[in-house]
């Protein structure tokens, strides 16, 4: 491994795909005088775009394959948490003696400051996007970064000894991690999800337990109370502290979030305040709260960060109120725990659109609180006949072509009072480029249909 960033200098590293952390991490090397050459497995507009800059730069680049003659002369190889590394056409052009990393352990290797990481299925951008702002206001340099969008590489120059990384981390990344060493570490759940990647749910979860594989007594390890009694809890090493269920120094009490200390009790924030609703969304701000306050954050301006933070948009989001019924954009609901938990924070009934790029998991899980909280499931894109399947019987059904048809047929079965939910359950890489996309073309479609029945 390297041992500092003058290391990197005059070595020959060669990085695995050409997203924007595969890209980050070139440029990371170039500017510290590596040799890199950067392989991407497939081809288009954007990566070609990436390519030709990194080209400019003096980076070797190939697309569209990866090759054994362009791959040989690489002293270290860093991967992209895309990239698949029990791919054969990769393995079969890489030379297999030579150390392999992630992007994410790149930068790890060169912050120089504590790391806050948080993993689960659900709720990781809310969650880090909070603490980002817990620890801003208590007067940290915070750089917020990783899966949530900014690549670790790209801005761990900006960081000294003081600052403080919050990094959302995704199980991708935790596979190609082999130092990767948070100060708090944080588990917020593990449900179905990511089958292409992972064999079964356990393998899938074991994954995310690589998150604390590498703390010490000296850290912090936070998990959701659903893990208490999980075996793989006992072979973490350092502190461990749960939230919710009344666990740990952070709970609700009545209807306030609280922080015990000794035989005090502070009072944080009361719930009917919190920016972001749900009842996933209060185990979210108790996470975030316990997190800062093991990081150092100040308690004074715990209040304040909560109160001002802008909840993520396509997260469980009103988009507008017409004739009495709610929209809600919750795009980002992309596997079925993230659309129980939607339902599970909604007391009227709610017409669902659901559908997209199926990831492999089963509907019928959910199939009771769907038959509890749904008048109607609206279903799109490709899963729409297994989710069909799913629910026959259970609720009614209605297929739609476009998310335009989908909003004007969940508008017109939606009463005064009811709910109308984009939770889809599933990617949006059928229909749309990504989750955004998807949740910014139902937000457009719903203003169009209420300006369109306005009269």
């Amino acid at each position: 491994m390297i041992p500092n960033i003058s290391m990197v200098k005059g070595r020959h590293f060669l990085v695995v795909g050409l997203g924007g952390s595969g890209y980050a991490a070139a440029d990371f090397l170039l500017k510290h005088g590596a040799i890199v050459k950067i392989t991407e497995s497939v081809s288009g507009e954007n990566i070609e775009k990436r390519a030709d800059e990194l080209r400019k730069k003096g980076v070797r680049v190939e697309t569209g394959k990866h090759t054994k003659d362009f791959c040989c002369d690489a002293e270290m190889i860093v991967v992209s948490p895309g990239v698949d590394i029990r791919d054969k056409a990769l393995r079969g052009a890489v030379p297999a003696n030579v150390p392999l990393i992630g992007e994410l352990e790149l930068g790890a290797m060169f912050t120089p400051c504590p790391i806050i990481a948080i993993t689960g299925t659900n709720g990781k951008s809310t969650v880090t996007e909070l603490i980002g702002d817990i620890m801003a206001k208590s007067g940290k340099h915070t750089v917020v970064c990783g899966n949530i969008g900014t690549p670790l590489t790209a801005v761990v120059d900006t960081m000294n000894a003081d600052s403080v990384a919050v990094i959302e981390v995704s199980s991708f990344q935790l596979e190609t991690i082999k130092t990767f060493r948070p100060k708090v570490a944080i588990l917020l759940n593990v449900t179905e999800d990511h089958y292409d990647r992972h064999e079964n749910l356990e393998e899938y979860k074991k994954s995310k337990f690589r998150i604390f594989m590498n703390q010490g007594k000296d850290d912090w390890a936070i998990l959701h109370s659903d893990f208490k009694n999980d075996g793989l809890v006992e072979k973490i090493n350092s502190g461990v502290v749960f939230y919710c269920d009344g666990l740990g120094p952070v709970v609700t009490c009545g209807n306030s979030i609280v922080e015990i200390d000794g035989k005090n009790e502070h009072k944080i924030i009361d719930i009917p305040e919190l920016p972001i609703k749900g009842t996933h969304n209060i185990e979210n701000a108790l996470c975030s709260i316990l997190a800062a306050r093991l990081a150092g954050a100040d308690r004074s301006g715990m209040r304040e960060a909560i109160m001002s933070f802008k909840p993520l948009h396509h997260r469980f989001e009103t988009v507008t109120v017409f004739r009495g019924v709610e929209f809600i954009d919750d795009s980002k609901a992309t596997n079925i725990d993230a659309t129980k938990r939607a339902l599970e924070s909604l007391t009227r009934k709610t017409v669902l659109i659901a559908g997209g790029k199926d990831k492999g998991g089963d509907y019928r899980t959910i199939a009771e609180l769907v038959r509890e909280k749904v008048k109607n499931v609206v279903v799109i894109g490709e899963a729409a006949s297994k989710i069909t399947d799913a629910y026959k019987g259970i609720v009614p059904i209605t297929p739609a072509k476009t998310m335009a048809d989908a909003v004007r047929i969940a508008a017109g079965k939606a009463s005064d009072g009811e709910v109308v939910l984009l939770a889809p359950m599933c990617s949006s890489f059928d229909m749309f480029s990504d989750y955004k996309q998807r949740g910014n073309i139902f937000r457009q479609e719903v203003m169009d249909y209420c300006k369109a029945n306005s009269k």
